[in-house]
């Protein structure tokens, strides 16, 4: 038996159908290629990252200022993305991969997609590169509590991806059929 389904707000097609034990799955979505940079630093260790979907940049700053405080982290950048309520952030602070999850875990309103998927592969990546002509620009500065231990010099590992695009997303409004006798 065949079904459709549609996942969320993600704007993706599910045909799904099972032959005995088996199931078999096709996605349908519009995707679109980025280039992003991850966490991963030459000597193992990693930097902190965080991806922010669906809240204010008032939001991002408190729940990015308390985990800083906590932490005593260094200085936090926080980018906004083009799109309305969509932020991420970079600290260069050198951690080990347990505590780098630790720390991202203790952040209030962080995206659960890019926690699960970054602990899976065992690295965060962020977008480096526009989405669908959306730049990525600095929104502020949290001043940090202590001096910054990695650079942007260290960030060596980088990987091209897709992601769901924005176009497809504005493309995939309901539209009205009208079927019968004008």
């Amino acid at each position: 038996m065949a079904t459709k389904r549609r996942r969320g707000d993600s704007k993706t097609m599910m045909l799904r159908f099972r032959i005995g034990r088996w199931r078999f799955s096709l996605n349908v979505v519009h995707v679109t290629d980025v280039a992003g940079v991850n966490s991963i630093l030459p000597d193992g260790k990693h930097i902190l990252m965080w991806d922010f979907d669906g809240v204010s940049l008032e939001q991002v700053v408190q729940a990015l200022g308390a985990v800083q405080a906590r932490y005593q982290l260094p200085r936090i950048y926080i980018l906004y993305t083009g799109k309305k309520g969509h932020f991420m952030a970079y600290c260069f602070k050198r951690c080990e991969w347990q505590k780098a999850i630790e720390i991202i875990a203790a952040t209030k309103y962080v995206d659960m997609t890019f926690f699960r998927f970054g602990v899976w592969r065992k690295k965060f990546t962020l977008r480096i590169t526009p989405k669908d002509g959306r730049k990525i620009r600095l929104a502020t500065i949290l001043e940090g509590f202590n001096p910054e231990d990695a650079t942007i010099d260290e960030l060596d590992s980088f990987v091209k991806y897709e992601t769901i695009s924005d176009v497809y997303e504005e493309k995939a409004k309901p539209r009205e059929i009208n079927i019968g006798v004008r």
